[in-house]
């Protein structure tokens, strides 16, 4: 959006330590970064009147699962009733603007069908995944009312910034600290879990594209290709020349009954409706996640920085 000369606005959690890269954002004269506690929904309403944007990207969100399912009341606070104020706010103030709602792969639950598309059935099986399929539900009503509100349905989408809450990063990052000493071993749960995996910044690109089209909509963001935890660790490990039966160890306590075993998305109406297709795939993005890890690690001890 900076690179398009639009001012731009954008909120980070108060107390949190935002990124490098998100604190670099604010030296750009048009981005000014402000924070906002999505539990505080008289302090989002305000800062929607008060500043009457004429775009708004709605992509904070309670994202883990297990931390939903630990505390619905909270999570649908942040989830649900974020969204209803933006909602609102569109409807009562400003129904000129628009809109894009992030909805997630885990309303397929365990799908029924393969790929997951725009038409298949939405049988979430944890709250997360619950809660996000209302999101999708009110942006579908919002368009029936003639509101500008896009929803994207993203699939897993990885980048160096990602949280080792989630297993990707968690592999690559613990790999790399692993061939520079700096780890001794990697516990992980279920191995034969498959996901589609794509990459951040691509999706990003959709998010603001499904804004610039003539009429809202709703779209999967996915990859099309399948690959599991097994296959991304031995791809890593070996990249390293590291033999993962030395470091990985499997912990029933890291499995979860509440995710899906299989998903992965067809993007089909993405590129028809758009032009969006993933340029990223699984091999390059392991590989620029773990040359990532490597540097940002390699630089905290003096070791090597690449593989």
């Amino acid at each position: 959006m900076l690179d398009q000369g639009e001012v731009v606005i954008g909120t980070v959690r108060p107390g949190s330590a935002p990124s490098r890269e998100v604190l670099q954002l604010e030296q750009q004269r048009n981005c000014e970064l402000t924070g906002i506690d999505m539990l505080n929904l008289a302090g989002l309403r305000g800062l929607l009147r008060q500043t009457m944007p004429k775009r708004v990207v709605h992509l904070a969100a309670a994202s883990r699962p297990a931390a939903c399912d630990a505390d619905p009341i909270e999570s649908r606070t942040v989830n649900i009733s974020s969204t209803e104020v933006i909602l609102d706010w569109l409807k009562r103030d400003n129904p000129q603007a628009r809109v894009l709602l992030l909805s997630s792969s885990a309303i397929f639950g365990d799908p029924l069908e393969e790929p997951q598309n725009e038409q298949t059935a939405r049988r979430p099986i944890n709250e997360y995944g619950r809660q996000k399929l209302e999101v999708a539900q009110m942006a579908e009503q919002a368009r029936q009312n003639g509101l500008f509100v896009s929803c994207a349905i993203p699939f897993n989408h990885e980048s160096p910034r990602r949280s080792e809450d989630f297993v990707f990063a968690k592999i690559v990052n613990s790999a790399a600290r692993i061939k520079l000493g700096q780890q001794k071993r990697l516990e992980l749960g279920a191995l034969n879990t498959r996901r589609d995996w794509g990459y951040a910044p691509e999706f990003v690109k959709a998010f603001i594209w499904m804004l610039e089209v003539d009429k809202p909509t709703e779209l999967v963001l996915a990859t099309g290709e399948l690959h599991s935890v097994s296959e991304l660790v031995d791809d890593v490990f070996r990249e390293l020349g590291l033999d993962q039966h030395k470091y990985l160890r499997h912990s029933a306590d890291l499995l979860r009954s509440g995710d899906p075993k299989e998903q992965v998305g067809d993007p089909s109406r993405a590129w028809t409706e758009l032009g969006w297709e993933p340029q990223t795939k699984y091999g390059q993005l392991w590989r620029l996640m773990l040359e990532a890890a490597l540097e940002r690690y390699g630089k905290t001890t003096g070791g090597p920085t690449s593989i």
